[in-house]
C-alpha cells in the first residue's frame, strides 16, 4: 500500500494480525505508527495495512472480518488479562505468518493449545475465541497459498465441528470441509482444502 493513501487519522485493519487501529504518525514511505484497539502504540509497515474508510468499505475487504479478541473479550472483568490474551493471539498470528508458505498446516483448536489459562472465561466466549482462531488461521493460510489445512477441534458436542463447516460454506465458497484421516485424528479433527480460486482473489 501506498503511504498516500494513509494519514494521521487513517482507520486501518491488520494484514497478518488481528485487530486494528488508528495511524497517529507517519515515519516514511514504507512505515506508520498506529494505536491498536488496546491503545497501544506501535510501527507498522505500510504494505501489512489495510486502509477501512468506511463500515461498507470494511466489509468488502479482500479477507471476512474476524472480530479481535479485544472485542471478543470486552465482558472481561480484567483488562489485564485481556490485554494479555490479545497479545499472545497476536504473537501466534505473527510466527505462523513469518514462516511463508506451507503445502499443510494442522492448528489445535483446544482451548489448552491457544490460551494458557481458560478461568474466567465462559463457554460462550470461549466458543467465540476458537472460531476466531479458526477463521484467523483459515485466512493467513490461504494467503499463503495452504492447499491444506487441519483443524483438531475435538468431538466433545460437535458444537465447533458444526461451527466450522457452517462458516467454510457460508464465507468462504472456494474451500471445502471433510473429515481428517480417523486413523490419526479419530473423529476428531476437519481437513479444510482451499481452491485455487482462493488464491487468485487473495
Amino acid at each position: 500500500m501506498s503511504v498516500k493513501a494513509l494519514k494521521i487519522g487513517s482507520k486501518v485493519r491488520f494484514v497478518d494480525e488481528i485487530g486494528g487501529g488508528i495511524v497517529t504518525e507517519i515515519l516514511s514511505e514504507e512505515l506508520v505508527m498506529v494505536e491498536d484497539d488496546s491503545g497501544f502504540e506501535n510501527a507498522h509497515p505500510t504494505q501489512n495495512l489495510i486502509v477501512i474508510e468506511n463500515t461498507e468499505a470494511e466489509m468488502q475487504a479482500y479477507e471476512r472480518a474476524v472480530p479481535t479478541v479485544l472485542e471478543i473479550l470486552q465482558q472481561e472483568a480484567d483488562p489485564q488479562k485481556t490485554k494479555r490474551l490479545e497479545k499472545d493471539f497476536n504473537q501466534k498470528y505473527a510466527e505462523v505468518a513469518s514462516k511463508g508458505h506451507q503445502d499443510s498446516m494442522e492448528i489445535d483448536l483446544h482451548m489448552h493449545a491457544i490460551v494458557d489459562s481458560q478461568s474466567g472465561l465462559s463457554p460462550s466466549v470461549m466458543l467465540e475465541l476458537q472460531l476466531a482462531h479458526f477463521e484467523r488461521m483459515l485466512q493467513i493460510g490461504i494467503r499463503q497459498r495452504t492447499k491444506k489445512m487441519v483443524f483438531i477441534h475435538g468431538i466433545g458436542q460437535g458444537v465447533l465441528r458444526h461451527q466450522i463447516w457452517s462458516r467454510v460454506e457460508q464465507y468462504y465458497p472456494d474451500c471445502s470441509c471433510r473429515s481428517a484421516d480417523p486413523r490419526k485424528y479419530g473423529s476428531g479433527a476437519t481437513e479444510i482444502w482451499v481452491g485455487e480460486s482462493a488464491f487468485r482473489t487473495n
